[in-house]
């Protein structure tokens, strides 16, 4: 609950003996650069989740396993791709929406990047013995989508995230009080 107060006029000179501070702070939210890229970024991983990666046979991230981001020749066939890629969209969101929560931006577009990264190199892997074909012939709309968000991802991480603190100081000084009553 937030409560608003009238500003607090600077005391002059030090408080003396019988003043206190009291300082009360309240946080107010509003859209920052920070919350406003990690939500596009969360979008845009989400969004690749329902684009093809690969060019060729339109390989989507459920038709793709798990295991290809670290051994290009294997034969599995579940958990797909998308076991990495939703909770990484849900930790983007968490620290888009949250406050103070830029790490978590950071740490989901970094994991958005390496999963992107270690398909590309695996793919690359894969298509190294076949002549004729290169990697940038064989990446998908969807691919490109999830390697743009993880970089907008990192770069909300390092930006204000829109969540504002106000502070207001105020000092109770009873002292004027003591005194007429000790001088009575």
């Amino acid at each position: 609950m937030t409560v608003s107060r009238e500003p607090v006029e600077p005391v002059d000179g030090p408080p003396s003996r019988r003043s206190r501070r009291v300082a009360r702070s309240t946080w107010k939210r509003r859209l920052g650069p920070g919350m406003a890229l990690g939500g596009l970024a969360t979008i845009g991983v989400v969004v690749s989740m329902f684009l093809s990666w690969r060019a060729a046979g339109s390989a989507h991230p459920s038709d793709i396993p798990l295991g290809f981001l670290f051994d290009d020749t294997t034969t599995a066939e579940s958990p797909s791709l998308l076991l990495a890629l939703i909770p990484l969209a849900f930790v983007l969101a968490v620290g888009a929406f949250l406050a103070r929560a830029a790490a978590a931006r950071v740490v989901g577009a970094l994991g958005v990047l390496a999963v992107s990264g270690l398909f590309a190199f695996q793919l690359h892997e894969a298509l190294d013995g076949v002549p004729g074909t290169g990697l940038s012939d064989q990446l998908d709309t969807g691919f490109y989508v999830a390697a743009i968000a993880g970089v907008a991802g990192l770069v909300s991480g390092f930006l204000p995230s829109g969540w504002t603190r106000r502070r207001s100081a105020s000092v109770d000084d009873d002292t004027a009080a003591y005194e007429r009553e000790f001088y009575r």
